[in-house]
């Protein structure tokens, strides 16, 4: 009897150790669920501020553009009136990359 009594205390402290890994694991996927939601999340924002870049490097495309063309120039022209930079015109374009025109 006193045989059987031990393998019952094993047996349940087997079980208590499985409900624990149980429990454990139940835990660990609901943090990784949520880390997982928390990484899609990041992609995203990163593809949010990817487009932000992006802008930002065409503005500065074309305020490039047009003070570049303050280079042509001389200082005579400054003398007699401010020089004014290039207008920039945005046209819509093609798959081809030739202007759409409104008509």
């Amino acid at each position: 009897m006193d045989s059987l009594n031990v393998k019952l205390q094993q047996k349940i402290r087997e079980l208590e150790s499985l409900q624990q890994i149980r429990d454990l694991t139940k835990n660990l996927n609901v943090s990784l669920e949520e880390f997982s939601s928390q990484i899609e999340l990041l992609g995203e924002e990163a593809g949010c501020i990817q487009t932000v870049t992006e802008n930002w490097m065409r503005i500065i495309r074309a305020v490039s553009l047009a003070s570049n063309s303050l280079a042509n120039y001389k200082e005579e022209d400054y003398e007699t009136d401010r020089p004014m930079t290039e207008r920039l015109v945005r046209c819509k374009i093609d798959e081809n990359q030739k202007i759409i025109s409104k008509n």
